[in-house]
């Protein structure tokens, strides 16, 4: 059928106005290039404007815009005799001898018309070869010679072949211009066909009328009488539009063992399983935008009737579940693709969908937080509501939430005492004997728990791997420091002698933040932190010794005092 009406002017070219205006205008003007490169989505009309833009270029009355379809160059071109088109498929000739025969025979003259055409279809498909050995034939043809180069993929040309071509881009073709194009069709092959059948087939083509086109001639040449509904339905493997508001409906409550239902019955009658994953989807993509977009009708491709079904299934469900069903049923239509059990992808994919619990992953459990989120504010837990809630942002667990000084101790986040510390003056540093103190600016919080050196020592190496989680310089800042002192909630911690720079750069407010979350999950409790720094002694009767990095690996492992010995050997043996 598509052969049999293909369009034979511009004017009947459907859904290219933009590209098929251009094209008649510079004809009229006698602006011709010397090459074109006509791209897009496929079974737009690419292949047949060519052929229309060689019939303007060698009718008898051209070159015109309006060529006559009668006489000898016209109707050799319809019929594809033409000795001065020459249509190849460069999927097929995609080499460079192939280019080499072109660029030998491109000088000679048209046999019988005013212009010879090459129209190479697939160009993306050339070699690079190929490609490099017809730049400069494409760059300065013959002047009596056009080149026309069809793809649907502009990307894998070369840029060099891109920049000596006129480029037009073929938009896919809107469904309503597709539906008048089948209904035209089907009156002209005398097909009783109804508009619900028209708009699933047109939905079906995903842009491209060749494939509608097909798919009419197909299901004309199988029905008797006329073509209803259930029989585009039957034959596309698709599913009903009721079909898919049952899935709504089992969505809505919760319905697993009505799921697996509707997917045996789509099994028994040997649905195409892509084509109901890809059917659901644009279900709940209308659903999505009749949710959001209520007063733009044009976004939905239905009937009247059809939207407010849309409208009141989509009341039904909050666009967040609506959001979480579309990533679920793409994903299940990109694994069944690959899939040796389509039912099982299929049956797991609208498990998902209304028991989204049931997911193992991060999905389920944020489906699980809001169903108890829903059950504690007294919402009903079948998503039939209005929109949930926004998702809380995640905290990690207060251990001192059972205490009962935590209950009267409010936690604050990191974010919170680096403000507090910011603005804040910077403290005096106060000196000791043995060593520097230089107290930090923590928030000030009262003790829940009492602490002692210690227990402190015991959970220092749990101190150091929180705060390597949550941020390594940190860590790496901190790593040498142990605690010195304890008093109340307010810990000392002392560096060895020259590291004054590690002390004073944990002072800063990001550091500080850190580590104070740090240590309420390894002490159990909020405290405050001091550094100071170990005072150098020199004395010339006990020169101070070499630092040595395995005794401080030992003492940072099992703590001080840490000594070695020498292995002594009585033997040979030993």
């Amino acid at each position: 059928m598509y052969r049999k009406w293909r369009p034979q002017t511009f004017d009947e070219v459907v859904g290219q106005e933009r590209v098929t205006r251009t094209l008649r205008n510079a004809i009229g003007a006698g602006r011709i290039a010397h090459a074109y490169l006509l791209s897009g989505h496929r079974g737009s009309g690419k292949t047949t404007t060519a052929r229309i833009l060689a019939k303007c270029l060698n009718c008898e009355r051209g070159p015109t815009a309006e060529p006559c379809g009668v006489c000898a160059a016209c109707r050799d071109i319809t019929n594809g005799t033409s000795l001065d088109v020459i249509e190849l498929d460069a999927a097929s000739n995609r080499g460079i001898d192939q280019v080499r025969d072109i660029r030998d025979k491109i000088g000679l003259a048209p046999a019988a018309s005013r212009y010879k055409v090459y129209i190479l279809d697939e160009a993306h498909m050339l070699t690079a070869e190929a490609s490099n050995a017809l730049l400069k034939t494409l760059e300065e043809p013959p002047a009596n010679v056009v080149f026309v180069l069809v793809t649907t993929e502009p990307h894998k040309l070369v840029p060099t072949i891109l920049s000596r071509c006129q480029r037009f881009e073929f938009r896919r073709i809107a469904t309503g211009e597709i539906v008048e194009r089948l209904r035209a069709l089907a009156e002209r092959e005398g097909v009783r066909i109804d508009d619900r059948a028209l708009h699933l087939i047109a939905r079906n083509a995903d842009g491209a009328l060749r494939d509608s086109e097909s798919i009419l001639d197909q299901i004309a040449g199988t029905a008797q009488g006329s073509i209803t509904y259930e029989q585009v339905v039957q034959m596309l493997g698709t599913i009903e539009d009721d079909v898919a508001s049952q899935v709504v409906e089992a969505v809505r409550g919760g319905d697993a063992a009505g799921a697996l239902q509707i997917a045996a019955r789509l099994i028994e009658s040997g649905r195409d399983i892509r084509q109901v994953l890809r059917r659901l989807s644009e279900h709940f993509r209308d659903l999505l935008v009749v949710r959001t977009c209520p007063e733009d009708r044009a976004l939905v491709d239905a009937s009247e009737e059809q939207y407010q079904a849309l409208t009141g299934q989509g009341a039904m469900l909050g666009v967040e579940d609506i959001l979480q069903a579309l990533s679920i049923l793409a994903q299940a239509e990109t694994d069944a693709r690959w899939t040796t059990q389509p039912r099982l992808t299929l049956e797991m994919a609208l498990l998902r969908l209304v028991r989204p619990d049931f997911d193992p992953g991060l999905e389920g459990l944020r489906a699980r937080v809001m169903r108890l989120e829903r059950a504690a504010t007294g919402e009903s837990p079948d998503r039939s509501k209005s929109d949930p809630p926004p998702a809380k942002s995640e905290r990690r667990p207060d251990p001192t939430a059972g205490s009962p000084s935590a209950a009267a101790t409010p936690r604050r986040s990191p974010d919170a005492a680096t403000n507090e510390a910011r603005s804040r003056p910077a403290p005096v540093a106060i000196e000791e004997p043995a060593f520097t103190l230089a107290p930090a600016s923590p928030p000030t919080v009262a003790a829940t728990s009492a602490l002692d050196l210690s227990q402190t020592s015991l959970r220092w190496p749990r101190f150091l791997e929180e705060v390597s989680k949550r941020r390594p310089l940190t860590h790496a800042l901190v790593a040498e420091a142990r605690p010195a002192s304890i008093d109340g909630a307010r810990i000392t911690l002392r560096f060895p002698a020259g590291m004054d720079f590690q002390a004073r750069t944990l002072k800063e407010a990001s550091h500080l933040a850190i580590l104070h979350d740090a240590a309420r999950e390894a002490f159990g409790t909020s405290v405050q932190l001091q550094f100071g720094v170990a005072e150098e002694r020199d004395s010339p009767a006990a020169p101070r010794p070499e630092r040595d990095p395995l005794l401080e690996q030992a003492t940072h492992l099992f703590g001080p005092p840490v000594s070695f010995r020498p292995f002594e050997e009585t033997s040979e043996e030993s």
